[in-house]
């Protein structure tokens, strides 16, 4: 067995069944705030829909298997007609032996070191099946139930443990687990690589190797994170002193601690302590500062880079662009300047006025927003928006179907001197679009593609059934190439134009990384939806 319960130990724990059920719901259900008493496990029979677990949101579909410690606090809502699965919840007892003899006491612990959240399995059907077996026996539907249910459920909980995965899909070892058991444990003692390797039972290069494939970085790297993250803790205790830190999670030296946090963190800690304090400034062209306005926070001073990457705008222009946004950062001297990846050329300007991070370039939008939530100490109300968010896109999508169905969608841009339609490529809009919402993308681009460029008079046929435009300038020249667009057969012949399904839309390509972005993208598909049935066939900009 993989994670073996230690019966003959000084100190034992046994999990017992406590009780199973098999719910099913029908449309519109909706879980709000409870709590969880006893070590459950969830396995989901049918349906879809979205679970939030301690504000931490995961999607929820047939063969997904959870993790529910006691205090998690659960809320759901599905978005099929039907939703089916089993609940399982357990008791743990403790055995100690006391001078010769057994004492039997009731915990309230989830019997296996696993955390909260969603359980990876290898042969996710056999689990399914294991658990719908244990089910069946536990409603006494075959002989000598009670004799065997507790061992079903150790056997079950083997099953689990031994083909369990990484969240890289790698399998689980256990040896690895138990070197990291011991890193938790004995963090702020010195602690070598032979250590470590011995504990797993390998040599110390090959326990490196295993280590970085199954965790995608060093044991060192994993070690350091651990004693950050617990630094992270007591940083944010009052009266806390930054040398005691510093020797509880494993740094004898404080300068050596400070180094490694903001090698990290990209701050200080001795600024972190402070961080819900801080006069914060933004850099950004991706809405940094709509990032901190989600999390309550007004920035100080805003550089948004307007004009600055514009091809269309000169160099003197754009320096001189540059040069007045700089001063303004200047005069609002603020404690903290968080910037993006198109900034990173001017971090020396940027850190002459305050201490700078600059965000590494990501395609995951999320990840952007919490790290921002984490540097202005918010990062409770960032997992809100997120399960906010979640909520609102499952609302959203069961409105939207009805109406755009399996019809394709395009997006294009108009900028001064070209027209720009947008591809289906790896990008946060993209996924919300097409992925989180269901809609279908027209084949106007490569999926691979970005967006494609185009002059007004050649652009290809805009075989679509709903045309979606952000202008990018209501210059004078913007609408000269709009103008010529109009008069292309092309345009004239595109289904969306036709019946009348030509849309004018927000910068969709900058709101998609904010949650009060995405929020307002979901706003204007609905605002679509209504005013086609308020007037039909009629469009906003088509004719």
């Amino acid at each position: 067995m993989t994670e073996q319960f230690p019966f003959i130990a000084e100190t034992s724990s046994l999990p017992l069944l406590s009780s199973m059920c098999r719910v099913r719901r029908g449309e519109n259900f909706r879980v709000q705030g409870k709590t969880v008493s006893r070590p459950m496990l969830c396995l989901i029979l049918q349906g879809d829909g979205v679970l939030v677990l301690n504000d931490t949101v995961y999607t929820a579909q047939a063969g997904s298997l959870f993790v529910l410690k006691p205090g998690t606090t659960i809320e759901a809502a599905a978005r099929s007609n039907v939703t089916e699965c089993i609940l399982l919840s357990m008791d743990t007892v403790c055995l100690q032996q006391v001078r010769g003899e057994w004492k039997m006491t009731s915990s309230p612990a989830f019997p296996l070191d696993w955390e909260t959240g969603r359980l990876l399995v290898r042969h996710e059907q056999q689990a399914v099946l294991r658990l719908e077996q244990l089910y069946e026996t536990y409603r006494g539907l075959q002989p000598d139930h009670f004799i065997s249910i507790h061992s079903q459920l150790h056997e079950l909980l083997q099953f689990l443990s031994e083909n369990r995965l990484e969240a890289n899909h790698e399998k689980v070892d256990p040896a690895l687990e138990r070197s990291i058991m011991y890193m938790r444990r004995y963090m702020s003692e010195g602690i070598s690589m032979d250590q470590l390797a011995k504990i797993a039972g390998l040599t110390p290069s090959s326990y490196s190797r295993s280590f970085k494939k199954a965790k995608g970085m060093s044991p060192t790297d994993y070690l350091n994170r651990l004693r950050i993250k617990e630094a992270k803790k007591q940083l944010t205790e009052e009266s806390c002193v930054l040398k005691d830190v510093a020797v509880s999670v494993g740094y004898g030296n404080e300068y050596y601690f400070s180094r490694k946090f903001k090698q990290t963190l990209g701050i200080a800690p001795s600024v972190y302590m402070k961080r819900d304090q801080l006069r914060v400034a933004t850099a950004s062209i991706m809405g940094f500062h709509e990032n901190l306005a989600s999390l309550g926070l007004r920035p100080v001073a805003v550089l948004e880079g307007e004009g600055v990457f514009d091809r269309e705008s000169d160099e003197y222009e754009q320096e001189r662009r540059l040069t007045r946004q700089f001063d303004q950062l200047r005069q609002a001297k603020p404690d903290l300047i968080i910037g993006d990846f198109y900034h990173k050329p001017y971090y020396d300007r940027l850190k002459s006025i305050a201490p700078t991070i600059i965000l590494e370039s990501t395609e995951d939008w999320k990840e952007n927003h919490i790290r921002i939530a984490e540097l202005v100490g918010r990062e409770k109300q960032a997992l809100l928006n997120f399960k906010e968010l979640e909520f609102r896109k499952l609302e959203a999508s069961l409105n939207l179907q009805p109406y755009f169905g399996q019809k394709r969608l395009a997006l294009m841009e108009v900028t001064n001197q070209s027209i720009r339609l947008k591809g289906t490529g790896e990008h946060p809009l993209n996924h919300l679009l097409y992925a989180e919402l269901g809609l279908q993308p027209a084949q106007l681009v490569s999926p691979q593609s970005s967006r494609n460029e185009y002059v007004a008079d050649s652009i290809p046929v805009l075989d679509t059934d709903y045309l979606l435009i952000h202008r990018a300038s209501l210059q004078p020249a913007s609408e000269k190439v709009f103008r010529r667009m109009k008069q292309t057969a092309s345009w004239n012949r595109s289904p969306a134009v036709l019946y009348g399904n030509v849309h004018d839309i927000s910068n969709w390509q900058r709101l998609c990384w904010t949650p009060g972005g995405r929020l307002q993208i979901l706003n204007e598909l609905e605002q679509i939806t209504q005013q086609s049935v308020v007037f039909p066939q009629a469009g906003l900009i088509g004719h």
